[in-house]
């Protein structure tokens, strides 16, 4: 099998489509990523796209 480069993309914050950002907030600052500059990266490329939501569970009482 050949080898492969991948070229990947992790961002984890509050996705806001109207305006097609990424806000994350970390301890030291809150970052804002432009999403649609990052997509325009893989522009006519073939990819794989996976979004995941967390959500916490309850506890029981």
């Amino acid at each position: 099998m050949a080898s492969k480069k991948v070229n990947q993309v992790n961002l984890k914050g509050l996705f806001d489509m109207d305006v097609m950002e990424v806000t994350e907030q970390t301890k030291e600052a809150e970052f804002v990523y432009d999403f649609k500059e990052i997509l325009s990266d893989f522009n006519g490329k073939t990819v794989s796209i996976t979004i995941k939501e967390e959500n916490e569970l309850p506890i029981k009482e």
